[in-house]
C-alpha cells in the first residue's frame, strides 16, 4: 500500500536563478567536440533535459555533502551540481559518455547496475540521483532502488526521475488506436530479448511511489516536469505531464 497520498501531486516550479548558469552550460556544449553524437545531437540532448536539471538542482539546494549521480549519461547534471559548489561523483555504465563532465573536472566511476557492484561504500552519499535511468533497465524497479538508494545514509536523499506513462501524448496515442511501445524486434523464437530498447519499461505514478517506499525509502514530495519546452510550461493536471520526480529519504 502507498504512504505516499497521490493526490499531494503537484508540477514542480522552474527556479529563474538557475537559468543563467544553464544558458552558460548550454553556451559551453555547443562548443564543445563530442564522440557520441554530433554537436546538434547534443545540444538537442541538453535543451530536452534542461527543465529536469532545474527541478534537481532546486531540490539539492543546500545540500553539502558527498553526492553521486548514477548513470549519468552526457553528465549534464553533475557539470550544474558542480558549478553549484556540490561535491558530486558521477557514474556511468560508458565513462566515455560522460566527457564534458570529465573535462570539468568531475570524478567518474565505472558502474553497470545490476551487473557490478556499486563503487561507492554503503550509506556513504548524503545524497543519490537516478535520473531518466529506471526505463532502461531489464530488472524490478524495487530491486534497483534497493541497490541505489543502499548507498544514501541515514536522513539523506534519493531523488529519482522516470518518464511518466500515463502522459498526455501517450493517452491520445492510444485513443487513436496505435501504441507508444517501441516495436518489438523481429526476433527469431527462442531468442534472448534485448535488453537496450530504449524504453524497456515505463512506470505510473504509482508504480513508481510504490517502487521507492518498498526499496525502504520515505517520499518526501512528488513533482512532475516535462522535457524541453514543456518542462517550462507543464499542463495544469500534474498527471498528465512527461517526467515523475520523486525526493525520498534514508
Amino acid at each position: 500500500m502507498t504512504l505516499y497520498p497521490l493526490d499531494a501531486v503537484r508540477n514542480a516550479a522552474i527556479d529563474r536563478t538557475l537559468e543563467p548558469i544553464l544558458e552558460e552550460i548550454r553556451t559551453e556544449v555547443a562548443a564543445s567536440s563530442h564522440d557520441v553524437g554530433t554537436p546538434d545531437e547534443v545540444l538537442e540532448a541538453f535543451d530536452y533535459a534542461r527543465p529536469r536539471l532545474n527541478v534537481l538542482a532546486s531540490l539539492l539546494a543546500g545540500a553539502s555533502g558527498p553526492g553521486a549521480d548514477i548513470s549519468s549519461g552526457l553528465a549534464f547534471l553533475p557539470i550544474l551540481l558542480r558549478r553549484r559548489g556540490h561535491a558530486i561523483v558521477a557514474t556511468e555504465r560508458d565513462p566515455t559518455l560522460a566527457r564534458l563532465a570529465a573535462a570539468a573536472g568531475i570524478e567518474i566511476r565505472e558502474y553497470d547496475i545490476g551487473r557490478t557492484p556499486p563503487p561507492f561504500e554503503p550509506a556513504s552519499q548524503d545524497y543519490v540521483v537516478l535520473s531518466e535511468v529506471l526505463e532502461h533497465l531489464p530488472f524490478a524497479p524495487q530491486g534497483v532502488l534497493a541497490e541505489v538508494g543502499s548507498l544514501v545514509r541515514p536522513g539523506g536523499r534519493l531523488l529519482l526521475t522516470t518518464p511518466n506513462i500515463a502522459r498526455a501524448a501517450n493517452m491520445e496515442t492510444l485513443a487513436t488506436g496505435e501504441s507508444f511501445h517501441e516495436p518489438v524486434p523481429d526476433l527469431p523464437l527462442g531468442a534472448p530479448f534485448p535488453d537496450r530498447l530504449e524504453h524497456i519499461r515505463e512506470y505510473s505514478i504509482r508504480e513508481t511511489v510504490d517502487a521507492v517506499e518498498g526499496a525502504g525509502l520515505g517520499v518526501r514530495r512528488v513533482l512532475m516536469t516535462g522535457w524541453g519546452d514543456r518542462g517550462y510550461a507543464p499542463l495544469p493536471n500534474p498527471y498528465a505531464n512527461e517526467i515523475i520526480v520523486v525526493e525520498a529519504e534514508r
